[in-house]
């Protein structure tokens, strides 16, 4: 979408530099996701393991290391989570609700699928038991605001009917397109998809053992999963790079798992598994 457009136009004769940005932003991505799971008591203090399965996963496939708008808005998708997370047991979450909704909100209108992550917000109140009527009406607050300045840019340059006109094509149907996929990733995909259920399942058979905000949190970002899978439907032609949406979720429970399991060789032999794949892959080429 327009942002995104903006951008790129500006850093296409620049192919290196295109390159060095989209390392910036999963690298940049891997240090807010690490930071923000061990302030939130998801990880253990002093422990890499979240960046390392994120730059892992995200190296998988070449298409979600190449800069796109699903990379973009990844970021601010990403920061919008922590929010979120963050604002368990907080007395008054003003500021957590209107930053986790501003942040969707440009997310949009990098990549503009990223707008359903906005149902994560009402979620998140239904799930720590929000009542106020304040937390609900500053998303909405959040949301404007960030439409307001997005809108604003548009109209100072004379572009305010392109973001119209990709707005009412977005919502009028969402395009068929075929999912192609090289035999290689099919390989390491289903690897990684095998790991995480495996990691989700022993997260679900535990939760229950946590304490309340700890398995609130996790609820939270299972539903992040959640909604990256049902948001894939209007991918369109971005669905291989759509992918950096399900890495966000999939890190922190495979993460959970790798930390909670009684068995650490085995956990440390699938980790072993799953990089060697990745770096033989991208060694060969596909």
């Amino acid at each position: 979408t327009g942002l995104y457009r903006f951008i790129i136009i500006q850093i296409t004769p620049y192919p290196v530099l295109t390159s060095f940005i989209a390392v910036l932003l999963v690298s940049l991505q891997a240090f807010v996701l690490n930071y923000f799971l061990i302030r939130n008591n998801l990880s253990f203090r002093n422990n890499l393991l979240p960046s390392f399965i994120f730059i892992l996963l995200s190296g998988s496939t070449h298409s979600i290391a190449q800069l796109s708008a699903p990379l973009f808005a990844s970021l601010f998708i990403l920061l919008a989570i922590a929010e979120l997370v963050s604002m368990y047991e907080l007395k008054d979450p003003f500021t957590e609700c209107f930053n986790a909704s501003f942040f969707i909100t440009i997310a949009s209108f990098f990549y503009f699928p990223a707008i359903f992550f906005f149902l994560l917000i009402w979620i998140s109140f239904l799930i720590y038991r929000v009542i106020s009527w304040r937390e609900w009406i500053i998303s909405f607050v959040g949301f404007f605001a960030g439409c307001v300045l997005v809108w604003f840019y548009f109209f100072w340059n004379n572009q305010e009917q392109v973001i119209w006109h990709e707005v009412k094509q977005f919502f009028s149907y969402p395009e068929h397109f075929k999912v192609e996929i090289s035999r290689p990733i099919y390989i390491i995909w289903g690897i990684i998809i095998l790991i995480f259920l495996g990691s989700l399942s022993n997260l679900m058979n535990h939760i229950n053992e946590k304490v309340i905000a700890i398995r609130r949190k996790y609820w939270v970002i299972i539903f992040a999963f959640i909604i990256a899978v049902l948001s894939f439907v209007y991918a369109n032609q971005q669905y291989r790079f759509h992918i950096i949406f399900f890495i966000i979720p999939v890190t922190i429970i495979i993460n959970y798992a790798m930390l909670n399991r009684k068995k650490q060789r085995r956990s440390e032999l699938i980790l072993w598994l799953l990089t060697i794949a990745v770096i033989v892959s991208r060694i060969i080429g596909y």
